[in-house]
């Protein structure tokens, strides 16, 4: 029968006032809905829409700008074994030299202590790198034992319930022998030898034991397939257990594997960055034993002009000990930089330098000791291009090391409780499930350009606000920009 048909009879039996009650209450819940629908349209019109992002694992860059001098460099730098006592310097500023000549001498103990110690270094680092390069294995011993343990267990409930059949088969025979037993004891003819009375009783006594003993068989027969159903539940049971547990040594194998597996990955890549370390050291190595070799004299490497010389007697060499000036002049590049600058900046950082529509890129070799101020000055030689002294403009970007977590500056805001995020979190409100804001606390680690590394209560799955259209706060509904 259709719904019109049931109810139709139904509401023409009612009471007329409960008719308009019911038809009160329907008026009432479509009202309902349609301003909740109007409510929910004009909140999706005029809630603030947002842009989110989740945090990531990353480096936090920083630029820095600087005003520079470019100079003619008049010759090549040339490099030697850095921190050895300097003993002689037997050349000056504007000699000229030949390939070979003696440009300083270095104390020969402090240099065999120097190989020694960059020996052992380099020694570390390739084992190291051997280390890492050979990888691991997971170990797959619990989930082979847990596999043997679930089929002894298989063997265990098989054999528990053959056992059992067995004996239910067993005290099922001697149930049917006594029922038997019974039966022959009721069909036994009368002892003719007996009175009618005493035969009758012995026939009765006989047919009363043979009862007792098929009772007593009955009951053999109920408690063996009781044992035997209790056996296979423990039998099942430890097998149910055994197979958790294999599963259990799979699961735990599987993920060994791929965090193994993972981990050997990293380990490759370190690897090679052990091998480029040891790659440096070798070379830092030959350097050591070239000076050993040569009497701890540090020789021309060919001839030509001393421009630059900073090998000062008494004092440990630096990497750089002076430019020696040929038929193709180099350039050099100086950098002024500010305390926070040169925070930001180390031997091996890449400038970038532009000058009257020459640029190039050239890395810092030097870096001068700490004014008073805090200020440094950084050199590098320019690459073969058309520079001339005069000034130029340095550029440079500084990334720290990778962060757990990092987002844009604009998801980073203050006020007076400090630095804090807005995320957007699912809430089920009167207008149905909706997009809310929380104000999470978070401390900034670092601080770049356009990235920040936070930490505090984030994690790689929290939807952070970085945008918005409008002005947000805490416990604002908004919308997802798609």
């Amino acid at each position: 029968m259709k719904l019109a048909e049931k109810i139709g009879p139904l509401l023409h039996n009612s009471d007329p006032r409960q008719l308009r009650r019911f038809a009160n209450i329907l008026r009432f819940f479509a009202a309902l809905l349609v301003v909740t629908l109007v409510a929910r349209g004009t909140a999706g019109v005029t809630m603030p829409v947002v842009e989110i992002q989740s945090p990531a694992s990353g480096t936090v860059s920083t630029s820095i700008s600087a005003s520079a001098t470019v100079a003619c460099a008049g010759g090549e730098p040339f490099t030697l074994p850095e921190g050895l006592l300097v003993t002689g310097v037997p050349v000056q500023v504007g000699k000229e030299v030949q390939a070979g000549d003696t440009l300083a001498t270095f104390d020969s103990a402090e240099l065999a202590r120097a190989i020694a110690s960059k020996k052992a270094e380099l020694q570390q680092v390739q084992m190291q790198a051997a280390q890492q390069q050979k990888g691991d294995e997971a170990d797959p011993y619990n989930a082979q034992l847990s596999q043997q343990q679930l089929e002894r267990a298989y063997e265990d409930t098989q054999k528990t319930y053959e056992e059992g059949q067995e004996s239910i088969e067993r005290a099922r025979e001697k149930r049917d022998e006594a029922a038997r037993a019974v039966e022959n004891a009721r069909n036994a003819p009368l002892n003719s030898a007996l009175p009618q009375q005493d035969a009758e009783a012995q026939k009765q006594a006989k047919i009363e034991a043979a009862t007792a003993a098929l009772e007593a068989a009955e009951e053999t027969l109920y408690q063996a397939e009781k044992a035997a159903e209790s056996a296979n539940e423990a039998a099942l049971s430890a097998a149910q257990n055994a197979e958790d547990s294999r599963n259990t040594a799979l699961h735990a194998l599987e993920k060994e594997e791929k965090d193994v597996a993972e981990q050997n990955d990293l380990n490759r890549a370190a690897a090679a960055v052990s091998n480029a370390n040891a790659a440096y050291l070798q070379a830092e190595l030959d350097q050591l034993l070239d000076l050993q070799t040569s009497g701890g004299q540090y020789l021309a490497p060919k001839a030509g002009t001393i421009v630059e010389l900073d090998l000062i007697v008494g004092q440990p060499s630096p990497a750089v000990g002076g430019l020696l000036a040929d038929a193709d002049a180099d350039y050099t590049v100086e950098v002024p930089l500010t305390k926070q600058q040169a925070e930001l900046v180390v031997v091996g950082t890449v400038l970038h330098v532009s000058q009257a529509g020459s640029g190039g890129d050239a890395a810092v070799q030097s870096l001068s000791s700490p004014d008073a101020d805090g200020n440094v000055t950084a050199k590098a030689t320019l690459p073969q291009g058309n520079w001339s002294a005069g000034a130029a403009s340095v550029t440079a970007t500084a990334q720290t090391a990778r962060q757990d977590l990092v987002l844009p500056a604009t998801a980073v805001r203050q006020d007076n409780g400090g630095s804090y995020v807005l995320a957007v979190e699912e809430q089920n409100t009167l207008l149905g499930l909706q997009n809310v804001l929380v104000s999470l606390t978070v401390t900034v680690e670092e601080t770049g350009d356009t990235m920040v590394a936070v930490s505090g209560a984030l994690d790689y799955q929290t939807q952070v606000v970085v945008t918005s259209n409008k002005a947000i706060q805490a416990g604002d509904t908004v919308r997802i920009k798609q």
